[in-house]
């Protein structure tokens, strides 16, 4: 059974008029940027701008030297911004006492697959280029960015560029043809994501493009030689599938794969830490696995 608190804000979208992912894009794109709007703010961390990959980063008092997490906010790929997950990047820097980097990436339908996947490998190799270790580094990503991380490690790969210490994927979206049975299953009690929305944004980021290319949707990759994956998910959530597939994908791979299935919750839960106990305790979980293994100072 879930907390009060989290039935509170599962019932406070399930009453909203429209789900965001249903919206107009203009509104859907305003209502991203509060996403973290029940959230609490992160106690003690530094916020500063990182304009070469027009982002921000994030640092607790107790940050590890020379360990960094690159996050990659969600938003189906066509609404977000690093505002979007400052909090979270300030709670999870916390818990994983690690700086954060949040970096832009373009958005469709103005910007069409893959230009997503080349700037967060731009990102990337920025980072690594400032002297970070790709050995000390975590991607990190959430909704479409939990897929995206998926796909950045698929190109790293692809371009022989080292890869990184490990992945961390909240609700990842990893299938953008939308074909995993959690569509149907989960669709009366997934109060925030749609599969019409899903295919909706699919369509204006591929722009024509086969929705069962790996680098836009990773479920259909072969998953080996990538970095060990943390994958976190709700288990009434539409994107369940999702999750379930990487998993299994990346442990036939050989792939060191964690499942977190949190038990009635919703999309990107974690997000919402400070507002509810269950997401307080996923970020905790995900900064236990991160500074295990990572190196220490």
């Amino acid at each position: 059974m879930s907390s009060e608190q989290a039935q509170r804000l599962w019932t406070a979208f399930r009453n909203a008029p429209h789900k965001q992912i249903d919206m107009k894009l203009p509104q859907r794109r305003e209502a991203g940027e509060h996403a973290e709007d029940p959230t609490a703010e992160p106690a003690g961390i530094t916020f500063t701008d990182a304009p070469e990959v027009t982002g921000i980063w994030t640092k607790p008092p107790d940050a590890r030297a020379g360990v960094a997490i690159l996050y990659l906010f969600g938003g189906g790929y066509v609404l977000g911004s690093p505002a979007s997950r400052r909090k979270t990047a300030g709670h999870l820097a916390r818990a994983a006492r690690a700086r954060i980097l949040v970096p832009s990436y373009r958005l469709a339908p103005e910007h069409k697959f893959p230009a997503a996947v080349d700037d967060a490998r731009r990102a990337y190799q920025w980072l690594i280029g400032e002297g970070v270790e790709p050995a000390r580094v975590v991607i990190a990503g959430d909704s479409a960015g939990g897929g995206l991380a998926i796909a950045l490690m698929l190109s790293l790969r692809e371009h022989r560029l080292p890869m990184p210490a490990d992945c961390v994927a909240l609700s990842p979206w990893a299938d953008l043809a939308c074909t995993g049975e959690s569509m149907t299953t989960r669709a009366a009690v997934d109060c925030m994501v749609t599969r019409e929305g899903l295919l909706e944004m699919a369509a204006w980021y591929l722009d024509g493009a086969d929705p069962r290319t790996p680098l836009a949707s990773p479920v259909y990759a072969d998953l080996a030689g990538l970095s060990p994956l943390l994958i976190l998910v709700g288990g009434d959530e539409t994107l369940l599938d999702d999750a379930a597939r990487l998993a299994r994908s990346g442990g036939m791979a050989g792939v060191d794969t964690t499942l977190y299935v949190g038990e009635g919750m919703q999309h990107v839960f974690p997000i919402w830490s400070g507002a509810f106990p269950e997401a307080d305790a996923a970020i905790e979980l995900i900064g236990h696995w991160i500074v295990a293994r990572t190196p220490l100072s």
